[in-house]
């Protein structure tokens, strides 16, 4: 089966209006996609319809053509962090649109000045996406006139938070990106397009797809860009009822997946859709080529997702991620508030921002206790969406000047040391990365819990006493200690992991300590905060500013 390849982009990258080739606020129909894979090829130089100097890549070995993106399988293990990291950053910067217009014959048609794309016109915005699929993820799509068609710099955002909030809570706790990792996603309201899947599988080798819409023309697009691109064992695409459940897992007999993402509908109905449109002092930035159901719920953006609230109340841990795009944030403050009143707080919220005239907001919620990044659950203006933001996951619990000259290996032993003396389930530490990571049952570093546990150990190993019951009792107590302590971490009520930096100063600077805590697991914050400042006091004990007397 052919993947597509990662195909290097344009020489600058995309930063430009979003809304350069969407609907003024944008919207998608209705339900869910999953598949995995893609290809990390060797690549060549060639031309693809422009200069002979100018660079543009295909897979080694792979015939040239304008219309075709050709790519080798690549077992999952040869895609490496640099791609993730080439992904992250691909649209940094504005597009060139002269640069791609060189490479794409098409799209160089379409130029006006040499530079400049009209972006009122249908055709130039469907160029522009293709293009874009072809030369960046070397992904072919075929797009009809009368549905939307995706900004894919946008969508991209979305799926690089994806990958953010999946690997910074995997089971693993590794908070990294693993490439064997499989990950199972459903997308809700897919699109002819079929945008997200693609993108996630053209990144992601290891993740598959379940694809959703209640549109048939969009549900017959999608299939033939899946088959377009060779992933039709990655991506199933599925027909919905408009009435049926949103997270169809009952239905397909699934018993879990790790996320589900949607672009819902932004309207409440039609004439919202129209007043609006008519409200704009200035014509839309782009052609808009959405077909009703694409755009036009009840509710609007805030309806649909509260049903996929609804579904998550019942389907709970069946999901780890449940997330929504949002065109407003009012729709975010109303949505968090909704899950607070539902008691759900491990969730994460981030803005997507391309150019300076559009935005998107993100909202992510799970009922695991698995904690994601800081990246990937605050990524937000702090000043608008500051009542409403998640926990930290990640704070400096110390960063002091210290003496010239300060041992790190002191530093490290003092950590570890404190770590040891704690009733801890599991505690491991990389010395060579001078990072470790832990789970504990509760607060077990606490003045009560320590004379709680001396008080059980004189229980346990006082002479045998004439009262049975109190004797049955410290038995008990000893059995439920020991099988604690046997048990896995999955379901400790916390977990952390660590990490020391020592930066060594020069010519009479003093030398700075950091101690980084991340929150990996647990629903009640209290115990981060009281961690820390565990940490913060021992470690001080040992690091001492030059200045102090």
């Amino acid at each position: 089966m052919d993947s597509p390849n990662r195909n290097r982009g344009t020489k600058r990258r995309y930063s430009g209006d979003q809304d350069a080739w969407e609907c003024p606020d944008d919207a998608t129909s209705a339900h869910p996609s999953i598949s995995p894979i893609q290809a990390h090829t060797k690549m060549q130089s060639t031309d693809i319809g422009g200069d002979k100097n100018h660079e543009s890549y295909i897979p080694a070995g792979a015939e040239e053509s304008p219309d075709a993106c050709q790519a080798s399988r690549v077992p999952a293990s040869t895609v490496t962090a640099s791609d993730d990291e080439y992904y992250r950053t691909l649209y940094s910067r504005e597009l060139d649109f002269h640069a791609l217009g060189e490479r794409d014959r098409e799209l160089g048609s379409l130029l006006q000045g040499g530079s400049r794309l009209d972006f009122a016109n249908p055709l130039v915005v469907m160029q522009l996406t293709k293009t874009l699929l072809r030369l960046h993820f070397g992904l072919r799509v075929d797009l009809p006139l009368d549905r939307l068609c995706p900004p894919v710099p946008n969508r991209h955002n979305y799926i690089l938070w994806l990958k953010d909030l999946l690997d910074s809570s995997s089971t693993s706790y590794s908070q990294i990106y693993e490439p064997e990792r499989p990950v199972e996603g459903l997308d809700i309201g897919t699109g002819a397009s079929l945008v997200y899947p693609l993108l996630a599988c053209a990144q992601r080798p290891a993740w598959t797809f379940i694809a959703t819409d209640v549109d048939a023309k969009s549900i017959a697009y999608a299939r033939r860009n899946a088959e377009l691109n060779s992933l039709q064992s990655r991506i199933r695409v599925v027909s919905r009822d408009i009435a049926a459940p949103l997270i169809p897992l009952d239905d397909l007999n699934i018993e879990t997946i790790d996320f589900v993402m949607v672009n819902p509908p932004f309207y409440a109905s039609e004439s919202e859709l129209l007043d609006l449109a008519r409200q704009k002092s200035r014509p839309p930035h782009s052609a808009c080529t959405g077909a009703p159901i694409e755009m036009v719920c009840e509710g609007g953006e805030v309806g649909f997702v509260r049903r996929i609230i609804d579904e998550s109340l019942i389907l709970r841990r069946r999901v780890q991620w449940y997330t929504a795009m949002l065109g407003k944030q009012s729709s975010l403050d109303v949505l968090v508030s909704l899950l607070k009143e539902n008691g759900i707080d491990n969730y994460a919220m981030k803005t997507f921002v391309q150019g300076n005239k559009t935005r998107r907001w993100a909202l992510g919620w799970s009922f695991h206790c698995r904690r994601p990044s800081l990246r990937a659950s605050r990524g937000v203006e702090l000043a608008m969406t500051k009542n409403i933001l998640p926990f930290p996951t990640e704070v400096t619990a110390l960063r002091k000047r210290v003496s010239c000259g300060i041992d790190p290996e002191q530093l490290e032993r003092k950590l570890r040391t404190t770590m040891e003396t704690l009733d801890l389930v599991s505690w491991n530490w990389d010395t060579l990365r001078k990072k470790g990571v832990g789970f504990a049952d509760g607060n077990v570093w606490s003045r009560a819990y320590r004379r709680r546990k001396e008080r059980q150990n004189h229980m346990t190993t006082a002479p045998p006493q004439r009262d049975e019951a109190s004797a049955d009792k410290a038995k008990t107590n000893a059995d439920l200690f020991t099988r604690q302590k046997l048990r896995g971490v999955v379901d400790c009520a916390f977990g952390f992991a660590l990490s020391i930096r020592v930066e060594h100063g020069s010519y009479g600077i003093a030398d700075e300590v950091t101690l980084a805590v991340r929150w990996l697991q647990g629903h009640d914050y209290s115990l981060f905060e009281s961690f820390t400042g565990m940490l913060r006091n021992a470690i001080l004990r040992t690091v001492r500013d030059p200045d102090e007397k």
